[in-house]
C-alpha cells in the first residue's frame, strides 16, 4: 500500500516532450511546487536521432525532466494512451460490488478486440443504469505489453512506478479540480497530443465517452514536412507559427488564401528560399488543413454518438488541452467548425504556484500540463 506521506511525481512521456509535475496540499489549498520539462529529441531534431535506441531516448528525457525541474520525488503516478486502451461504458446486472467484479471478466470478452489474457483489466461502478435492476460499469483495459513497456521505463529512470492511469482520464482528473463542475455540466474534454488526441465527455460528474485517435499534432507537422520539404523541426515551427485556419470574415476561400500566404511567409523565413506564387507550399497549408479538418470530423463524430446514446444530454462545450491546444487560432476555428463554445483549458486555474517554479518554463509549458497535473493529483488527493 502506498502511504507514509511519500511524495510523488506526476509524469507525463509523451513521444516529443516529458513534462514532470510536483504538487503539495496544504489545508484544501493546492500548489505546483514543482515543474520539469525535457524534449525526448535534442534540441527536436528527431533525423539527429534516426538509429537511437527510442527507450533510451525517452529514459535520458525523464532524467533531464527531473533534474532540471529539481524534482525531489522518487515514486511516479504516469499514463499510457493509444489505440490499444480501450475503453468501454457496459451495462450490468446490479449485484454486490465483489460479485460484479468476478462477472466482469467474463463479460470484457464480448466488449475487447484481445485475449483476455493480453489485457490488464479495471472498472468502476457508475451507478444506476436508465435501465431497471442495471448498473453502468466503465470498463478499461491496456495490454500487458504496452504496461510492461512502460513500467520498464519508468523504472529504467531510477523512480518507483506506483500507478499507471490512462492519459484522457488524467486529464479529466486535472478538469475536475480546476474547474468544479456541477452535475447538470456536459463538457467534451479535447487533450491533443503528438501522437494521440483523446476525447472525453464528462456529464454527472463522471466521464460517460472515451476514446483515443491517432489524429494529433505529429501528423500536421509531418504533412508539413513532406510538403515543404523541410526537417521535422522545421516543420513544427511553421506548425505553430501558422496555426489554424481563423474563420474568414468575407467567405471561406479568403481566409484560405490568408492561410497559404502566411505559411508562405513563414517557410521563406526559416528556409531562406523565395517560394513565389507558384509554391507547392500553397498544397502544405491545404494539407496541414486537411489534417486539422479530420481532427474536426473524429470529434463530431465522437458528440454525435455520445448524445445519440445519451438519452437527451447534449454537449455544452469543448475545452481543449494539449500540446497541439497552443495552435494559433485553435479555439476559433473549431468553434466554428462545431458550433459549440469552445475554451483552452487551464491546469492552474485553482492551483497556486510556487516561487521556486520557472515562471519562463511554466508560460510556455502551460496548455500542456493537464495530464501530467491529473498524474500528481491521484496520490496527492488520496
Amino acid at each position: 500500500m502506498f502511504g507514509g506521506g511519500k511524495q510523488v511525481v506526476g509524469l507525463d512521456v509523451g513521444s516529443h516532450q516529458v513534462k514532470a509535475v510536483q504538487l503539495r496540499k496544504s489545508g484544501n489549498k493546492l500548489e505546483l511546487t514543482r515543474l520539469g520539462v525535457a524534449d525526448v529529441f535534442p534540441n527536436g531534431d528527431r533525423t539527429a536521432s534516426q538509429g537511437a535506441d527510442p527507450l533510451q531516448l525517452k529514459v535520458a528525457a525523464i532524467q533531464r525532466a527531473i533534474n532540471t525541474g529539481k524534482i525531489t520525488a522518487r515514486y511516479s503516478v504516469s499514463a499510457v494512451s493509444g489505440e490499444s486502451i480501450i475503453v468501454r461504458y457496459i451495462q450490468l446486472p446490479d449485484m454486490p460490488e465483489a460479485d460484479l467484479k468476478n462477472a466482469l471478466r467474463w463479460e470484457a470478452e464480448e466488449y475487447i478486440p484481445f485475449s483476455i489474457d493480453e489485457v490488464n483489466l479495471d472498472s468502476v461502478i457508475l451507478g444506476p443504469s436508465a435501465t431497471v435492476g442495471k448498473v453502468d460499469v466503465l470498463l478499461v483495459s491496456a495490454r500487458k505489453d504496452l504496461v510492461a513497456e512502460h513500467v520498464e521505463l519508468v523504472r529504467a529512470a531510477s523512480l518507483t512506478p506506483v500507478v499507471v492511469d490512462v492519459e484522457g482520464f488524467a486529464f479529466l482528473n486535472s478538469f475536475e479540480i480546476n474547474y468544479t463542475p456541477t452535475p447538470q455540466d456536459c463538457v467534451c474534454l479535447v487533450h491533443i497530443g503528438a501522437e494521440f488526441t483523446n476525447i472525453n465527455v464528462y456529464v454527472n460528474n463522471t466521464s460517460r465517452f472515451s476514446r483515443d485517435i491517432s489524429v494529433a499534432g505529429n501528423q500536421i507537422t509531418q504533412a508539413i514536412a513532406q510538403k515543404t520539404g523541410t526537417n521535422f523541426s522545421r516543420a513544427e515551427q511553421i506548425k505553430y507559427a501558422v496555426g489554424a485556419l481563423a474563420p474568414s470574415l468575407d467567405d471561406e476561400e479568403t481566409g484560405e488564401n490568408e492561410l497559404i500566404s502566411t505559411i508562405r511567409g513563414t517557410v521563406e523565413r526559416i528556409t531562406g528560399s523565395d517560394l513565389g506564387d507558384d509554391s507547392p507550399e500553397s498544397t502544405a497549408a491545404r494539407a496541414s488543413q486537411n489534417i486539422l479538418q479530420q481532427l474536426v470530423n473524429e470529434i463530431r463524430r465522437s458528440i454525435q454518438f455520445f448524445e445519440q446514446q445519451s438519452g437527451g444530454q447534449m454537449i455544452q462545450r469543448v475545452i481543449v488541452g494539449g500540446g497541439s491546444a497552443r495552435l494559433k487560432n485553435l479555439p476559433q476555428y473549431l468553434q466554428s467548425e462545431l458550433d459549440l463554445s469552445v475554451e483552452l483549458f487551464d491546469p492552474l486555474r485553482n492551483i497556486s504556484v510556487s516561487k521556486d517554479v520557472d515562471s519562463n518554463l511554466l508560460e510556455e509549458h502551460r496548455l500542456q500540463l493537464g495530464a501530467g497535473i491529473g498524474l500528481a493529483l491521484r496520490k496527492v488527493l488520496d
